[in-house]
């Protein structure tokens, strides 16, 4: 387990879990301080959301009426156990489930989506006043597969969130035109096509960088192409197979 630095000496790796464990969505400033600073408790941030993700999946995605009825009946034959009843009835809820959101995915559109859903999921991160310090703002990126060439200095808002591959970083950042949201979404998929666009009144640009997809989202495209932009002056990313929009023939949504 990593030491915090003297500002936040009594605060440790068994004060993080205890917060995340009772309230993996809300932490503290001390915790998320100590969080960008600890790997160890990274990981651990990262399986517990990803405990959190699979229970919304579940709960969000509708069933069959009488399905897991109909499980339980067809295994009482085999299986005298009502724990392993319900168990098997569950496990196949949720593979059902998981199956149907993965079938109607639509990874351009989805991934466009997802990052104005999140920023509208969490208004208070573009309020928020507090400058992190840019050493551990280097951290974070280069943790995504980053090379930061000049740190970035106006960075108000880091968080770990859950995001579809794993767990993501949340991250808000001055521009001359406002501030502007970086997310950085893990993604096996390496062949990511680079687009701007517009969603829900928002600007997006996503590309292919580090160890996925890096989403910036602005008030509007040209904000979020220019956001980009200025991310590039600081961070070059590892090179990806990325497709752009020219390359494909797509145009962006307005």
């Amino acid at each position: 387990m990593s030491t915090p630095d003297n500002k936040n000496m009594t605060f440790n790796c068994i004060d993080f879990r205890r917060e995340k464990l009772a309230d993996p969505r809300r932490l503290t400033e001390a915790a998320e301080e100590h969080l960008i600073a600890c790997p160890a408790c990274q990981a651990f941030s990262r399986r517990v959301n990803a405990g959190e993700r699979m229970l919304q999946q579940t709960v969000a995605v509708d069933v069959p009426d009488g399905m897991a009825e109909r499980i339980l009946v067809g295994s009482r034959a085999r299986t005298r156990s009502p724990l392993k009843l319900w168990a098997l009835a569950a496990s196949m809820v949720l593979s059902l489930g998981l199956g149907v959101q993965y079938w109607h995915a639509a990874p351009d559109r989805e991934r466009v989506a997802l990052a104005v859903e999140h920023v509208m999921h969490e208004p208070e991160a573009l309020m928020s006043t507090r400058l992190i310090e840019p050493q551990r703002v280097a951290q974070v990126l280069e943790s995504f597969g980053a090379e930061v060439k000049v740190p970035l200095t106006a960075v108000r808002y880091v968080k770990l969130c859950p995001v579809p591959g794993g767990t993501g970083w949340h991250i808000v950042f001055d521009t001359p035109d406002g501030p502007a949201t970086v997310l950085l979404m893990p993604q096996k998929d390496s062949r990511v096509r680079t687009l701007t666009t517009q969603y829900r009144g928002m600007g997006v640009h996503v590309e292919a960088g580090g160890q996925g997809v890096v989403a910036v989202v602005a008030r509007d495209p040209d904000r979020a192409r220019d956001a980009a932009g200025l991310l590039h002056r600081h961070v070059s990313w590892t090179p990806t197979a990325a497709l752009s929009t020219n390359e494909r023939g797509i145009r962006p949504r307005s």
